[in-house]
Parts: C-alpha cells; structure tokens; sequence
C-alpha cells in the first residue's frame, strides 16, 4: 500500500514539476497561474496544495532539484581536490562535469537565470557553489580573510557561467570548460592572493 502512495505521489509531483518548466519555457514566472499549472499538469488543485504551497514553493521545488543533482554530481570528484600539490586533471574534470551538467539542463538554466525567471536563482545557484567549494577545498590557504577569497572565486566562476547562459551558451561545453580552466585555475595558485601552508 506504501508503494502505490509513494509511486502516486512521485507521479502527481512530476507532472506538476513537468507542467511548471513546460509553462517557463514560454512566459516569465510572475504571469504564470496556478489554474495554467493544474491544466497543464492535469491536476486538481486539491492535488496540487497537498504538496505545494503556492508557484514560490513549487519554484524553489524545481530549483531544489536541479540543484541537488548539481551538487551530487560534484560527489564524484575526488576530496581534497586542491592541496598543496594541486591536482590539475581532477580540477579539469570538475569544469568539465560542472559545464556539461548546466549545458545538458541548458533550457532550465535559461528560464531561471532570464530577467523574466527568478531573480533569486543566483542566489542559490551562488550558495550552492560556495558549498561543493567548501567540500572539495577548491580555495586553498589564503593570504586574505577565506571569506573574501572564496567569495572572489566563487563570484567570479557564477559570473563567468551566468554570462555563458546569457550568450545563449555561444561556445561548446568543451570551449567554456577551457575559458573556466585559464580564467579561474592560475588565481588558485596565484603567490599574491594565496599562500602555501
């Protein structure tokens, strides 16, 4: 009996979250309706408030999500993945597996980070970054305050990626990959900005 709910559920909240994206794709949020999302999804709108307060709580849902598997995705990367002998192949790969991942949901990416999507998705998309950095110790020893070096790296990785999404992802994964890599890389071990233990 448990698994019929919860495969209910699992289908119930797909078909919303499916609606909602569907629906972002073609208009900016704020003209978006519940009444547009219950026919899109083919819900009551009993089934929709059992799991969603309103289209914010769906919105932070969807985003939740698309940002958890980023976060998973960096799970696969070896930890520390900087340290006094840094490992260039293993940073290599978190560029390309991060670059790659926001390409291959590039549509959801578009829809949020647009001045129509959520102003606040950079937020979190920054909160997040600023998490897996802390996990894999991608600041290393600095000789200013952490805060500020990892709020520098991390400002200008989300910076560099929100302009990528802005250019209509104008260049392939690979070519951005090589633009974080030779942009971002040599601040990492840059003698003035941070120091060897």
């Amino acid at each position: 009996m448990t698994t019929k709910i919860d495969l209910r559920i699992k289908k119930s909240t797909y078909a919303i979250k499916t609606a909602f994206w569907k629906l972002l794709f073609q208009q900016s949020f704020q003209k978006i309706t519940i009444k547009q999302i219950l026919l899109e999804a083919q819900v009551n709108r009993a089934t929709f408030y059992k799991y969603f307060a309103d289209k914010y709580d769906l919105l932070d849902s969807v985003e939740q999500d698309l940002l958890t598997e980023f976060e998973h995705l960096t799970q696969q990367i070896s930890t520390p993945l900087l340290h006094n002998d840094t490992d260039v192949s293993e940073l290599n790969v978190y560029y390309q597996q991060s670059v790659q991942y926001i390409y291959t949901n590039s549509t959801k990416f578009s829809a949020l980070l647009k001045p129509s999507g959520d102003p606040e998705f950079i937020k979190k998309l920054i909160a997040t970054d600023q998490k897996i950095w802390q996990q894999k110790n991608l600041v290393p020893k600095s000789s200013i305050p952490e805060h500020y070096a990892t709020a520098a790296m991390i400002g200008m990785a989300t910076s560099l990626i929100t302009e990528w999404v802005n250019s209509d992802f104008h260049e392939s994964p690979q070519e951005f990959s090589v633009i974080m890599r030779k942009i971002v890389t040599p601040l990492l071990s840059e003698q003035s900005f941070f120091k060897k233990n």
